[in-house]
């Protein structure tokens, strides 16, 4: 996979080779992945467009799909009618979970799913000293319609080349966001990042504050130190808080998805498709993918290049005859050049947006 999905950078990605996405090239840690993230996103459209798929959304592995609204909890009946989710952040009751998924049901609605009222009333009460309202990103995930044009406008958007793509929030469905729910998440993060756990150091490396204080912890203290930590900035421990923030509808218990995993779990469901798709990956690009490379007109800059170096505003690229010849599809490129930078993961509004409205 990791071969395929170089070959598709070098040789067939057109983001890569676009201002949009260029502003978080050549950065560590969160920003790194943020570009893999997106041209992943890239790839998979192509893919799901081979597969006959409708709809691409993209989800991290500690994330789940919440269908609510749908008929019979079902995702594919929700998205004949709207294309759009916004999230929800776990909000964890133990420091001793292993399996999330499985254990955790009580979560923190996003601030687009509740009063304005109530979301800056209980403000600071539902923070509990922390940054942000969420741990961690809260400007949601979208779904988008498989159609000629599509492109990721970073890991939470999508966009579209030739029109303003249409988007609609949800009322009732949400993505899951199963955030830090194990205490080995903080030092888990911590190994994947070689950053110094500085306050200036950590900004080049992670784009959200509580990612910067957590992996400043995870380096700096002691396993003690780290697990008070953990329990006073994640773990909900005050059950008269819990109970407060239930009945004014920040936070909300969700069963199902607790259910249907523990059912697939114990049905052996989890295990035969993990031995299914191993036995059905494929090393080499498919026939759509490789139609593509005689099409993509950019030879993109290798991702182990100096931070330093500068995008070039035309590409020259050397065809199988050996002759020289620039990108085509530059109109679209420009048009893609002069719209806004790609979606990063934001915070929620703090009390500070409450002040700018009045």
């Amino acid at each position: 996979m990791k071969v395929q999905i170089t070959f598709f950078i070098k040789n067939l990605s057109r983001i890569w080779n676009e201002t949009w996405l260029a502003s978080f090239f050549y950065k560590p840690c969160n920003y790194e992945l943020f570009v893999k993230q997106s041209l992943n996103m890239e790839m998979a459209i192509v893919m799901a467009r081979d597969a006959g798929m409708d709809w691409i959304i993209h989800l991290d592995t500690d994330e789940l799909i919440h269908p609510a609204g749908g008929r019979e909890y079902s995702l594919r009946q929700l998205l004949l009618d709207v294309p759009s989710n916004v999230d929800m952040e776990s909000s964890i009751e133990r420091d001793d979970i292993k399996d999330p998924f499985s254990e955790v049901s009580m979560f923190k609605k996003n601030y687009d799913h509740l009063p304005k009222e109530t979301y800056f009333g209980m403000y600071k009460e539902a923070t509990r000293g922390n940054p942000n309202y969420f741990l961690t990103y809260g400007n949601g995930k979208s779904a988008a319609r498989i159609q000629d044009h599509l492109r990721p406008n970073g890991a939470h958007r999508w966009h579209n080349y030739m029109k303003t793509p249409n988007e609609i929030k949800l009322e009732e469905a949400a993505v899951l966001h199963y955030t830090y729910t194990k205490f080995s998440d903080l030092t888990s993060r911590r190994d994947r990042c070689g950053c110094k756990p500085t306050k200036e150091d950590v900004k080049r490396c992670f784009m959200l504050e509580f990612d910067r204080a957590a992996f400043i912890i995870a380096s700096t203290a002691t396993e003690e130190e780290m697990l008070r930590w953990y329990r006073e900035h994640i773990v909900w421990t005050d059950t008269a808080l819990n109970m407060k923030l239930l009945r004014k509808g920040i936070l909300t218990r969700i069963y199902a998805p607790m259910a249907i995993v523990k059912g697939l779990r114990e049905s052996g469901v989890f295990s035969s498709a993990i031995v299914f798709a191993q036995t059905r990956a494929k090393p080499k690009l498919s026939p759509t993918e490789q139609n593509l490379q005689s099409i993509n007109s950019s030879l993109i800059p290798s991702a182990r290049a100096s931070r330093s170096q500068s995008l070039p505003s035309k590409t020259n690229i050397e065809t199988k005859s050996g002759i020289k010849s620039q990108a085509v599809s530059r109109k679209v490129l420009e048009i893609s050049d002069a719209s806004q930078a790609a979606i990063p993961p934001l915070s929620p509004p703090g009390l500070e947006h409450l002040h700018m409205g009045t």
